[in-house]
């Protein structure tokens, strides 16, 4: 990511695509509803352009999801640039579950922010929305010398504008 050491990043959402996400959310109700967030790195921050729903093929797509293996590969290879991943909560806050967190490594060394989305509880109208980068290290496993990529999430401020 293109921030100074020490400042923290911004993500830049146009209105219009916190808009879609929020619309493709709610259609997919009570499913849980997936996508990818298109766009470039400045410093300081990430400037989305653009949002790509993609299918949820998880089993149970009622609490977990899957992105459709030929869409993500699309999206993969598409302009502007992949940089990070968007899915939703229908029943709880905006907030990394453990199953997201497990589920990481298996795509987080394409990407570069991770967005959640949940209905607003109170009223169930509006969609909250959280945003956060993720952060890479290389841990050295014990028992050999592979180096085993290690994931997390950090909270990031996000401005629609």
């Amino acid at each position: 990511m293109a921030a100074l050491h020490g400042q923290q990043n911004v993500f830049y959402i146009p209105s219009s695509v916190e808009q879609e996400m929020s619309k493709h959310m709610f259609l997919s109700l009570p499913q849980e509803a997936c996508g990818v967030m298109l766009g470039e790195t400045a410093a300081g921050g990430i400037r989305i352009s653009r949002f790509q729903p993609i299918r949820n093929v998880a089993p149970d797509p009622l609490h977990h999801f899957a992105l459709d293996d030929a869409e993500w590969i699309r999206c993969i290879f598409s302009e502007p640039k992949l940089i990070g991943i968007f899915h939703s909560h229908p029943h709880t806050k905006p907030v990394p579950s453990l199953e997201d967190m497990q589920a990481l490594p298996a795509f987080a060394g394409l990407l570069q922010m991770y967005l959640i989305g949940s209905p607003e509880l109170a009223t169930g109208s509006h969609m909250q929305l959280n945003g956060y980068q993720i952060e890479s290290s290389k841990v050295q496993h014990d028992q050999s010398q592979d180096i085993i990529p290690s994931y997390n999430l950090l909270p990031v401020p996000l401005c629609v504008t």
